[in-house]
């Protein structure tokens, strides 16, 4: 363990806090400051899902048309309000530009190949650190109301296995025999084994008591006002 900080992280949400323990476990010293809370913002209040199944990106083939669309709807899942701002525009041409079926694949591949990694890290840290964060591996099922939308899920599903995502279709009638807590209408559902939830404020927490207990130094409510090199 190093005796010496030599590494400063501004910021002590939960990836400040994931780096602080990968570079400890390299033997480095570390220090974080963060002008707020430990673990403050959405390091406290998101989901909490591991999600492999997500490495498709949005940058998809006829997600130009569907984000056009959207664009008409201010409460679409996807809205930039029209104005003149030449490099908003510019960005969201290069975003059409790579909305095709090879950087699709390309970025996929990429996305994946981190999202499987995090996955397995993050079982192994809680299990090697002790982390009490309710970290349960039985997977997410992403439940349809709508057959359409759960067939066409179905139907481009299938390029995910090329990536190392297992996933299982089941039928409306089946799932709600085995979901019978669920509301009647179930079309569909989509169960993915690998992926996994837990407690993120829990997490973050525990992240930054290993942190300390490995000598690190953490400076809560202290802003970063400037850099100097010497």
């Amino acid at each position: 363990m190093a005796e010496v900080e030599d590494v400063v992280i501004v910021g002590a949400g939960v990836i400040g806090l994931a780096c602080a323990v990968a570079l400890q476990q390299a033997g480095r010293g570390v220090r974080l400051m963060d002008a707020g809370p430990v673990a403050g913002g959405s390091s406290h209040g998101n989901c909490g899902t591991i999600t492999p199944s997500h490495a498709p990106p949005l940058a998809a083939p006829g997600m130009t048309v569907r984000a056009l669309r959207w664009m008409l709807s201010p409460d679409a899942p996807l809205y930039v309000r029209p104005r003149l701002d030449p490099a908003l525009w510019r960005w969201l041409l290069g975003y059409s530009r790579r909305c095709n079926a090879h950087d699709w694949q390309v970025s996929a591949r990429a996305k994946s190949a981190l999202l499987n990694d995090s996955r397995m890290r993050i079982e192994d840290w809680v299990r090697d650190f002790g982390l009490a964060c309710e970290f349960d591996a039985s997977g997410l099922d992403y439940v349809y109301r709508d057959r359409a939308a759960f067939d066409a899920f179905m139907t481009g599903v299938e390029s995910l296995r090329a990536f190392g995502i297992d996933f299982e279709g089941i039928d409306g009638a089946a799932y709600q025999s085995m979901e019978p807590a669920m509301r009647p209408g179930v079309a569909g559902a989509v169960r993915f084994s690998g992926d996994a939830v837990l407690r993120p404020n829990r997490y973050a927490a525990e992240l930054a008591r290993v942190v300390v207990e490995r000598g690190g130094v953490i400076d809560a409510h202290v802003a970063l006002q400037a850099l100097h090199r010497d």
